[in-house]
C-alpha cells in the first residue's frame, strides 16, 4: 500500500486554512461596514471613489479581491505604487474590474503557467494595461533619448 503524498496533504491543508482566513477576514469586514449608519457609508465610498452599493460589493469579496491584478502588472513590468501615485482613479478601476471579474481561476491559471498571451481574450482591463504599458514604453525611450543629450546635426 501507499502511504499518501505529506507534500499533497499537506498543499490541501494550507489551501483549506487560507480559504478559511479569507472567508474570515472578508466577513469581519462586512460586519465593519453593516455597522456603520448610511451617512459613513456613503462618505467611505467616495473617498474610493465609489458608490455605496459597489463599496458593499467589493466588502464582501474581501481584501485580496485584486491580488491578481498586482500579478499580472508586475508580469508586464508595470510598477502598481506609480500608477497609483499618477492616476489613483485608473488605478481604483483596474482593482474594481479585477474584483468582480469572473475569470480568476483561468487568470491566475495563466499568470503561473505558459499562456502568457491569453490573459487579454478574457481580462476586463487588458486594454487599460496595454494603454499603460504602451505609455511606460514610450516614457522609457523619451527617458533615454534625452538622457543621450540634444543630437548635433553636421554640416559639410
Amino acid at each position: 500500500m501507499l502511504a499518501p503524498n505529506p507534500s499533497k496533504s499537506h498543499s490541501l491543508f494550507d489551501s483549506l486554512t487560507e480559504a478559511v482566513r479569507n472567508w474570515t477576514r472578508s466577513r469581519r469586514m462586512r460586519l465593519s461596514l453593516d455597522e456603520c449608519d448610511s451617512s459613513e457609508v456613503a462618505r467611505m465610498a467616495r473617498e474610493f471613489g465609489l458608490s455605496p452599493r459597489e463599496l458593499s460589493r467589493m466588502s464582501r469579496l474581501g481584501p485580496d479581491a485584486a491580488d491578481l491584478l498586482l500579478q499580472r502588472m508586475n508580469a508586464l513590468h508595470l510598477d502598481p505604487e506609480a500608477i497609483w501615485k499618477s492616476d489613483p482613479a485608473t488605478m481604483r478601476d483596474m482593482q474594481r474590474l479585477c474584483s468582480a471579474c469572473a475569470s480568476k481561476r483561468r487568470c491566475q491559471r495563466d499568470l503561473h503557467g505558459d499562456h502568457n498571451s491569453a490573459w487579454v481574450l478574457y481580462c476586463p482591463n487588458a486594454g487599460t494595461l496595454d494603454a499603460l504599458q504602451h505609455g511606460s514604453q514610450a516614457r522609457a525611450e523619451g527617458d533615454a533619448m534625452r538622457a543621450s543629450g540634444p543630437a548635433i546635426a553636421r554640416v559639410a
